[in-house]
Formats: structure tokens, sequence, C-alpha cells
């Protein structure tokens, strides 16, 4: 008898929420087609791609990031002062937070579209076991 393929908890980050709201048809927005992947994010990651939305973007594209919103699970956690500067040490100060929440929420998976900040060694180690993945890599795991 097959075994049924489990859930990936999957932390989603602010350049893959924007992106999928920008674009319906990119590997941003297939994540959130995908059944075995349980998404979430946190506030503060709502907080910045509204903003981004509303600053950058058409008011009708609003509309799909709150759908989008709606098909994660959003984390009621706030990473410490101590984990925070302890995540300044292997990433830019303003992806600090973004590293440390994913690593508390307990993820499998922190998807990113930052190539630069966070596929680094330094970044991969600090959030272990999880792994970071951009979504192509997520999708074709």
């Amino acid at each position: 008898m097959a075994r049924k393929p489990q859930n990936i908890s999957v932390f989603v980050d602010s350049s893959v929420l924007f992106a999928a709201t920008l674009s319906q048809t990119g590997g941003s927005a297939k994540l959130f087609t995908l059944k075995k992947l349980k998404l979430q994010t946190s506030r503060i990651v709502l907080t910045e791609v509204e903003r981004n939305v509303r600053e950058k973007l058409e008011n009708y594209y609003l509309d799909r990031f709150f759908m989008l919103v709606a098909k994660m699970a959003i984390l009621e956690q706030n990473p410490d002062d101590k984990l925070i500067l302890e995540s300044k040490k292997v990433i830019v100060d303003k992806d600090a937070i973004i590293l440390a929440e994913g690593k508390i929420s307990k993820a499998n998976v922190i998807v990113t579209l930052d190539q630069k900040h966070f596929f680094t060694d330094s970044a991969r180690n600090f959030v272990k076991p999880a792994k970071i993945m951009n979504p192509k890599e997520l999708i074709n795991s």
C-alpha cells in the first residue's frame, strides 16, 4: 500500500508573497496551489508586503494579496532580541528578523527569492534542520 505524502511546512518570506501577488503564473503563485504544502508566514512579512503592494502596485492587486494571505497560516510569534542579534551575524540587518522568524517557525522549508542574502552557507546553517529554497526548487522537490 502506498504511503500518503506528508505535508511540507513552508515559511513564506516577503519576496515570494509579493511575487505571487504580482503574477498569477509564476513559481511563487504556484506554491499556493500545491496541496502538499502547508504555507505559513508572519505578521511582519504581511505588513511589509501589504505596504509594498499599496505603494508599488495598482489597487486591484490588494484583492489578490488578501486572497493569498487567506491560504496561509499566520504565525503569532516574535523572535527574541537574542535570536535576532544572532541572525544579524549571518545575514544583512534588514533580513535578520525574517531569518529569525523562519527559524522559530519550525517550518521544513523557508522559501525566498532573495538569492543574495539567504542562499549562503551561514544562513542555511543558521536555520538547520530547515532548508532554504526558492519556489522552483521547492516545486521540484
